[in-house]
């Protein structure tokens, strides 16, 4: 509610409301009051008063109202700065991307080493930039509803994450975003292969009631050494940027925005759970 509240513009209309509400109040009080009045030294001095106190709510109220309005100006400037110059980027990764990968196919399937790196750290870069453009739109932006079948979802991601096994176990139709399953499904996957050095990744599929349905993801991975209830709670403290844990912060902050949920489970060298608890039905 409060994050409503500070929206640039609720924060307008709530100043355009509060200075026609405080200066008609104060209008009605001084006008009332100088009508009762008799005496003319009173009525002189509240006469005064009253006309400095109007004035200066007057400029207080318009300044406020001007300030306001500029930040609601501001702000969208930058959000449209902000996904132009994400969109443009987001164009020269993929064409990065394309090019490592051409490189790539031109090296008769015997790989680089380099050029291995080279193109999994274009889709972290990739992926980190998603995560960025979700995460600073996440409270204004808008999610479809739409039915998504979660073997399409993987069948996309088996090219990002080609060293990586998907198994899924049965079919479901999952209703939300698709790009913000998208972006759930990857730095989940992704937080398999960069930390816990996976190698597999197996989902199973249940039915909750009519209206839902839990997947649960398990990898055969190292698992995880820390304290598992602050992920996807909070930032991670930790010198590597790419442990700092916004993937799973975002994964989350998505799910309840589509009205689900997640959980974590692991334990060392036991590989890492994430149990979703979506908007679906089994099919």
């Amino acid at each position: 509610m409060l994050k409503k509240i500070l929206k640039p513009h609720v924060k307008t209309v709530l100043a355009v409301v509060w200075f026609a509400f405080t200066f008609s109040l104060v209008t009605w009080w001084w006008v009332f009051l100088l009508m009762r009045l008799n005496q003319s030294e009173s009525h002189r001095m509240f006469a005064w008063e009253g006309s400095i106190l109007l004035a200066t709510i007057f400029l207080g109220g318009v300044a406020l109202v001007l300030f306001s309005y500029r930040d609601q100006k501001r702000h969208q400037r930058l959000r449209f700065f902000f996904s132009t110059f994400s969109h443009d980027l987001k164009t020269s990764i993929a064409r990065l991307r394309l090019q490592a990968e051409v490189l790539e196919e031109d090296l008769h399937g015997n790989t680089h080493p380099v050029m291995k790196r080279l193109i999994d750290d274009i889709q972290r870069l990739d992926l980190q930039l998603e995560n960025s453009l979700l995460l600073a739109n996440l409270e204004s932006g808008q999610l479809l509803k739409e039915d998504i079948s979660l073997s399409d979802l993987l069948s996309s991601l088996r090219n990002e994450f080609s060293e990586l096994s998907l198994e899924l176990e049965r079919e479901a139709i999952l209703r939300g975003d698709r790009r913000a399953f998208l972006s759930v499904f990857k730095n989940l996957l992704q937080n398999s292969v960069l930390h816990g050095k996976a190698s597999s990744v197996r989902l199973k599929v249940k039915s909750l009631d009519t209206n839902h349905i839990e997947v649960l993801l398990q990898d055969d991975g190292l698992g995880f050494k820390g304290d598992i209830s602050k992920l996807g709670s909070e930032l991670l403290m930790s010198q590597d940027a790419r442990s700092n844990g916004i993937g799973l912060l975002i994964t989350r902050s998505l799910l309840e925005k589509m009205k689900g949920d997640i959980q974590f489970e692991s334990k060392e060298n036991e590989g890492f759970q994430s149990r979703l608890k979506l908007e679906g039905r089994l099919k």
